[in-house]
């Protein structure tokens, strides 16, 4: 039986979605979380202009991660720095600062509202930051995710200038410290203790006595007064709000090409084979060749880009977003523009020599200006860039208690500490050990 064009197409077309269906519902997995009322747009916004919607503090998010983040943001909103605990690190303080300033100027100021606040998968199986030592320094680093409403406004009367709602956002904060030292008594740890010695010997605020400090805080011995330093203490490398891509899109992609590739050899096959069974026997293996062809393709881009990741020592996508974000600081900074973020990066090439790692990258970058009619522009345009670092950055890790540097000293063969002008403790010579960050070229 000869099927007319109408009815092969609908035939097509009806075959072509039960086969999405099976594909969709056996084989994917959704996000279902996502469809629920409480997610939706208007029902996130509604909730977000709630009083309680101010804070992040909630059961699902630890004290020691929530207090964090509710200091950098009162910091945000209130601009008084003097009144501040908030640690920073001198590139991201300048960011937060020139925000502030440039607010203050304009009689605006920002606030910041979020719901359904948890951690994200990474960090909620701890209930802790994720940790790592590299360059010398401790690192830590928390994504919590939450429904996000970012404002604008005038301090005087309220008005609200902008508004960005991220109904999935997630709110990233990386901090670093200078690695502990445990001054255990042992032959290979004597020399690092004269690098860290000038920074555990402090005098007493209350009654000037010397002592030892051992850690972020102690009792004074003599006068029993309480003491901190901030040499231990965390500070802030990067903060970034942004929207959370939405797992499911990629699902309903995958559909659509199914239920495409499906229906494109199948019109053909029952419009012209007069045998149906032979018609749906041809549709089936011309479907399956081209779906092959193309899970061919996808995957070969996938091993494509784990191989150039695998190229690079110590590769960390997080790392260099932080390192182009402060390397933009200087090319980028105006008077009207307000903040910038460095989002969605994808590697296009690695070249790798004896001493240096060159990379190519592709990057979504989103600038907020602050116009002179107290407008505010969001803009984002993709961008091309290419950095450059050792090879084979230093790298400090902890071994027990100890701090253990795997390089030597080219000049006097000692394990190399640096000072604080980069240049070894023990006989002066210069090498230099910041080359764990990209450098923009």
């Amino acid at each position: 039986m000869k099927l007319t064009w109408s009815d092969a197409s609908v035939f097509a077309f009806v075959w072509a979605c039960a086969l999405g269906y099976i594909v969709a519902s056996r084989i994917l997995e959704w996000n279902f979380e996502r469809f629920l009322p409480s997610n939706w747009y208007f029902v996130v916004k509604k909730r977000l202009a709630q009083p309680e919607a101010k804070s992040l503090r909630t059961e699902k998010v630890p004290k020691k991660i929530s207090n964090v983040l509710e200091e950098l943001l009162t910091l945000m909103q209130t601009g008084n720095l003097q009144k501040s605990t908030v640690r920073m690190d001198r590139t991201f303080q300048e960011k937060v600062m020139h925000e502030i300033k440039l607010l203050e100027g304009r009689g605006l100021s920002r606030q910041l509202h979020f719901t359904n606040v948890k951690l994200s998968e990474g960090n909620a199986k701890k209930r802790d930051f994720r940790n790592w030592s590299d360059s010398g320094r401790e690192w830590r680093e928390v994504i919590v995710e939450a429904a996000v409403s970012d404002k604008y406004l005038h301090r005087d009367s309220g008005k609200v200038i902008h508004e960005s709602i991220y109904p999935h956002g997630s709110i990233l904060l990386r901090q670093s410290r200078h690695i502990r030292h445990n001054e255990v008594g042992e032959k290979d740890r004597q020399k690092e203790q004269r690098f860290y010695s000038k920074y555990s010997e402090i005098f007493c605020p209350s009654c000037g006595a010397q002592i030892q400090l051992k850690g972020d805080e102690t009792n004074c011995p003599y006068c029993g007064g309480f003491i901190q330093s901030n040499f231990y203490d965390w500070q802030i490398e990067d903060f970034m709000i942004y929207q959370t891509p939405d797992p499911n899109i990629d699902n309903l992609k995958y559909t659509s090409v199914t239920i495409l590739l499906s229906f494109l050899p199948t019109f053909p096959c029952v419009y012209l084979i007069t045998n149906m069974y032979i018609a749906i026997g041809v549709a089936m293996t011309l479907t399956i060749i081209l779906s092959l062809s193309l899970l061919w393709i996808r995957a070969r881009k996938i091993d494509e880009l784990e191989n150039l990741e695998k190229e690079i020592v110590r590769y960390d996508e997080g790392w260099l977003i932080s390192n182009i974000n402060e390397a933009l600081y200087k090319t980028l900074l105006t008077p009207e523009l307000l903040s910038y973020s460095v989002d969605n990066i994808k590697l296009k090439g690695v070249e790798n020599t004896s001493d240096k790692t060159t990379i190519s990258v592709e990057a979504m970058l989103k600038q907020t200006f602050l116009q002179n009619n107290k407008h505010i522009v969001t803009k984002s345009e993709k961008h091309n860039w290419k950095l450059c670092r050792s090879r084979y950055p230093n790298r400090i890790k902890s071994k027990g208690q100890a701090v253990v540097m795997e390089k030597e000293c080219p000049s006097c063969g000692a394990n190399y500490i640096p000072d604080n002008n980069g240049c070894c403790s023990y006989c002066g010579y210069s090498l230099q050990v910041d080359n764990v960050k990209w450098k923009l070229l």
